[in-house]
């Protein structure tokens, strides 16, 4: 077997901690996500002591889990969509537009060594975005009673929404030379996927039900609910090695171009 993939994660991991925007995209996410937070609480505090707005939005009881937990794990879905396509836009465009892919053709390494080296260092960063993020956890324990098991859920969703938005992000990278275009493809193509239940409403029969099946929110929301479902674990892995095979297939073509 040649070369395997850990020289070029060891160079895509140690490219990353080297990268000023990656710090500034941490910023920005923890940032983000601390806003998205606190206004959540706020918004559970001023409904909890206001009965009137608890009666206007037909709410007889609220649910302290239902409303700050899971709510923020969602809306942290949601802003991966953001964070992911700047993490995953370099990956493969810029080694094309500064030439040393046509360098990278030439070494003993298989092309799925550059793509799983590439996306396992993505990754990692992805990973220690969420381990930085526990710090909302504990905000969750101090404010009200925390169901762990709920907690747990909601970063599984966000790891495996991880490892696929980084899959489709690879893919994307692998398209271009430019890296804006690479994290606008990215965006844009995962927000399709992330609406595409959205897309099926008022469809019938089986054109509905692929949409709905093929929507990252519809799987998402069962694991930020605590309802860890073998199909969407399911899901988010092979979305991940569907866009991994892809990034790999271009890789070739290009390198018998080379």
């Amino acid at each position: 077997m040649r070369l395997s993939f850990i020289p070029i994660y060891r160079r895509e991991l140690r490219a990353y901690f080297q990268n000023p925007g990656v710090y500034v995209t941490l910023a920005i996410f923890l940032g983000l996500s601390g806003l998205l937070l606190y206004q959540t609480i706020q918004d559970f505090a001023r409904i909890c002591m206001n009965p009137q707005m608890r009666f206007r939005y037909g709410l007889s009881s609220l649910n302290y889990t239902e409303w700050v937990i899971t709510n923020t794990f969602g809306l942290l879905g949601f802003l991966f969509l953001f964070v992911i396509p700047l993490l995953t836009m370099r990956l493969f465009a810029e080694e094309k537009k500064s030439g040393t892919f046509e360098l990278l053709a030439t070494c003993p390494i298989t092309d799925w060594g550059l793509v799983l080296g590439k996306y396992l260092a993505a990754v990692s960063v992805i990973v220690a975005f969420l381990i930085v993020s526990l710090a909302f956890p504990i905000t969750f324990s101090r404010i009200g009673q925390t169901e762990w098991p709920i907690v747990a859920s909601g970063y599984l969703a966000l790891l495996l929404l991880g490892l696929a938005y980084a899959a489709f992000g690879a893919f994307a990278s692998t398209l271009t030379e430019n890296q804006i275009i690479a994290a606008v493809v990215t965006f844009f193509g995962l927000l399709a996927f992330y609406l595409a239940d959205i897309f099926g409403i008022g469809s019938m029969g089986l054109l509905s039900r692929v949409l709905s099946a093929i929507s990252i929110r519809e799987h998402m929301e069962n694991l930020v609910k605590g309802r860890v479902l073998t199909e969407d674990i399911a899901y988010f892995l092979l979305f991940s090695a569907g866009f991994l095979f892809l990034a790999n297939c271009v890789l070739e073509s290009r390198r018998w171009r080379v």
